[in-house]
């Protein structure tokens, strides 16, 4: 039987570990087909999988076989890696249990926690934690990936702020990682995750709330102040200066048929860890251009997301597959920004249903405190990129309704969503493509790299993974040491598979 499965056992049974990080011991007796041994059955029901695992897992988790309409989603991935020899998946689900340690600036997280049942249970105490910009983003994938976000700024990204790890390698032993045990793969961890384990549980670093409240304001403009939008956003943020309370400065490119049918419109909305004041001098620039809207507020921390739509609840967190491509920038080429919005209205006349969800993404967060930690100290490689940008276009999936925001306030849509025709994906391929070639190529004097977090697939390791030889060769490394039959290898791998 397969070594996926069998691992998972080991997995299963860690997350019913306490908060405390006690040892754990299964409650019940792993089944004999998921235990490390030869004499595996070749054959395993779904219902027998079932019966003898429901009592290990919550009632929030899946099992599936090839006969449910999940399977295709669940192991789409495998077909462009490497599809393991498997009959059965088990999907785990939230174990997303928070406390914070008693007598330290730290917390205990399960591995299923999102970032805003975290903000919930850490705001309740007063403290609140370097996290992502959506609110439905799992900590575990992000902060493996490295980890951008809103107080990144301040204390650096995600994965600066893991203190440890208790980790599931792919023989199912169990290891707790952190700078006094395996520190190797603690440094691997932080930003090539993926490549080595399964996480059940973080300890993470937590800060005082500084401010009671967070100031936003949304603006949108038309495509005639594109120009002007971008030059004045370089004016702000200048290369890798933009203040460290302003933690976010998120932009997209996207149809708004209530404000045009025939041209996509410039929307952006910024966060800042503080007054409206202080935030409204930063961004004096922004306010000298005409938006069609213009909104702003004062909210606690966790609201922010709602205020700025990244919230679990919010459209921008709709689950589905979807074609994309993206690029890190250090600040904006103006003139190819025209050429991208040039691109995506081609584009979107061309294949109008294409067009009507797809959205050219800007992520912008202050990176002063990442670019403050030693480059060295951790896999992440990329911390002179302060700009990730990507193309974002839907998939086909099972049947979807279509989804759209509204704001309640202005009457403005804010997000749209239905599946790229079947028999698109080519089309959609090529257009996520030619897209971060523009971008790449407004910045001609740099090689190009994306963040492993937004990578699609097709790009070179070096890209991912940094071009310093020694990154690669430590990672390789490690992965020989920890890994060596090569288990984790579904996104981006260090190790192709064979």
């Amino acid at each position: 039987m397969n070594t996926v499965l069998r691992f998972f056992s080991y997995v299963l049974a860690l997350f019913v570990a306490f908060a405390s990080g006690k040892p754990i011991v299964p409650r019940v007796p792993v089944p004999r087909y998921f235990e490390r041994s030869p004499s595996t059955p070749v054959a395993i029901s779904i219902n027998q999988v079932q019966k003898d695992l429901g009592a290990l897992i919550s009632n929030t988790s899946l099992i599936f076989g090839p006969g449910s309409d999940a399977w295709s989603d669940a192991t789409d991935r495998w077909n462009f890696y490497s599809k393991p020899n498997i009959s059965a998946v088990v999907e785990v689900g939230q174990e997303s249990d928070i406390a914070k340690v008693p007598n330290k600036k730290t917390a205990l997280l399960q591995g299923g926690a999102y970032a805003d049942a975290i903000l919930g249970t850490l705001g309740a105490e007063g403290y609140t934690a370097v996290l992502g910009a959506n609110g439905c983003v799992g900590f575990g994938g992000l902060s493996l990936g490295g980890g951008l976000g809103r107080l990144q700024g301040q204390y650096g990204l995600v994965s600066d702020n893991v203190v440890s790890m208790n980790v599931v390698l792919a023989d199912g032993s169990t290891i707790t990682v952190n700078k006094q045990s395996y520190s190797d793969l603690f440094w691997a961890m932080r930003g090539a995750g993926h490549n080595f384990g399964i996480v059940t549980q973080f300890e993470i670093n937590i800060f005082p709330q500084t401010s009671a409240t967070w100031h936003y304001h949304t603006y949108v403009w038309t495509q005639n102040k594109l120009e002007a939008v971008f030059k004045a956003l370089n004016n702000m943020q200048g290369v890798g200066k933009l203040p460290a309370k302003m933690g976010a400065s998120l932009g997209q490119i996207s149809f708004n048929t209530s404000i045009s049918k025939t041209e996509a419109v410039i929307q952006w909305t910024f966060g800042y860890d503080g007054s409206a004041q202080e935030a409204e001098k930063l961004l004096a620039g922004m306010n000298e251009i005409k938006a069609v809207v213009s909104e702003q507020g004062d909210v606690p921390y966790p609201d922010l997301l709602v205020a700025q739509e990244t919230d679990s609840a919010s459209a921008s967190c709709s689950s589905q597959p979807y074609i994309g491509a993206s690029a890190n920038l250090q600040t904006y080429n103006v003139t190819a920004q025209r050429q991208l919005y040039n691109l995506f209205i081609k584009n979107a006349a061309l294949e109008p249903e294409i067009g009507a969800v797809a959205r050219l993404y800007y992520e912008g967060f202050s990176s002063l405190g990442s670019q403050a930690i030693d480059a060295a100290s951790t896999a992440y490689p990329h911390r002179e990129e302060y700009l990730p940008a990507y193309v974002y276009l839907p998939r086909p999936s099972p049947p979807f309704e279509k989804c759209q925001m509204t704001n309640k306030k202005s009457g403005v849509y804010r997000y749209f969503i239905t599946p790229v025709p079947a028999g698109k994906e080519a089309v959609a391929t090529a257009w996520a493509y030619a897209s971060r070639d523009l971008w790449n190529q407004g910045q001609p004097h740099r090689r190009p790299t994306t963040y492993v977090n937004f990578a699609a697939g097709d790009e070179s390791l070096e890209m991912i993974y940094g071009y310093e030889p020694w990154r690669l060769q430590r990672l390789r490394s490690l992965k020989a040491k920890y890994d060596p039959n090569n288990r984790f290898r579904w996104y981006n791998p260090i190790i192709p598979p064979k």
